[in-house]
């Protein structure tokens, strides 16, 4: 056989094998369908909880009646709300209802709101230890998603302080839909130099004596909630 013959059989056997496979090249068997793209999921369709977008009623829900006050922060995270804030002893919790705009192209709301969400409670829960003149910023967060919410779902994350010392303050929390967890994670925040209420309460001012408060005695090594070093 020459070359060319060659060449033209082996052209001839790669087509009748490819007759045999569906588009994305799953194997097509009689009648049955054939594997679908992923990439061309229709972003209008109902998230996998059966709630989707369409069905959304941004009046249909008031976290007010249940005690949640508006959280007025702006700029980032004027854009990932609107959010919710309470307060339950010692827990921060921050809320928000997901929205068609917090959706990914799969229907579930993104990860990556969820870690805003919680890196925003982290630092709520922070200023309100340190102090709302201090200068903090977070330098480790671990997060793991545990399910997807969908639209319409109110998610709660609560956030609590494990353990703080003069330059950092160690956090734990999780996100709930309905009370079962979605996300679980810690934060560690980084405390800057004194701002101005932190220097007021050092000199003897109002906050110096509430525990964790700016001024206040702190422990020079992190103290967790267990009561471990």
């Amino acid at each position: 056989m020459s070359d060319v013959e060659a060449e033209a059989a082996g052209g001839a056997g790669r087509a009748a094998d490819g007759a045999g496979r569906g588009p994305a090249g799953g194997r097509a068997t009689g009648g049955r369908p054939t594997q679908s793209d992923p990439t061309q999921s229709d972003p209008t369709e109902s998230d996998p909880a059966g709630f989707g977008p369409a069905d959304f009623d941004p009046s249909g829900f008031d976290p007010a009646a249940q005690g949640w006050h508006p959280e007025p922060y702006g700029d980032f995270v004027a854009h990932i709300g609107p959010l919710w804030r309470r307060v339950d002893g010692a827990e921060e919790q921050i809320a928000l209802r997901v929205a068609p705009q917090h959706l990914d192209r799969g229907g579930a709301v993104a990860a990556g709101l969820l870690l805003a969400l919680f890196d925003h409670a982290v630092g709520v829960a922070s200023y309100r230890v340190a102090g709302e003149q201090a200068m903090l910023a977070t330098i480790q967060l671990n997060c793991q998603v545990l399910r997807h919410a969908g639209c319409g779902d109110f998610v709660v994350c609560r956030v609590a302080v494990a353990g703080m010392d003069t330059t950092e303050i160690v956090l734990t929390g999780d996100c709930r839909v309905d009370g079962a967890p979605i996300l679980i994670g810690s934060g560690i925040i980084k405390r800057g130099r004194a701002g101005a209420r932190e220097r007021k309460a050092a000199a003897g001012g109002a906050d110096a004596g509430v525990p964790g408060a700016a001024g206040a005695a702190v422990p020079e090594c992190i103290v967790r909630s267990d009561g471990t070093g």
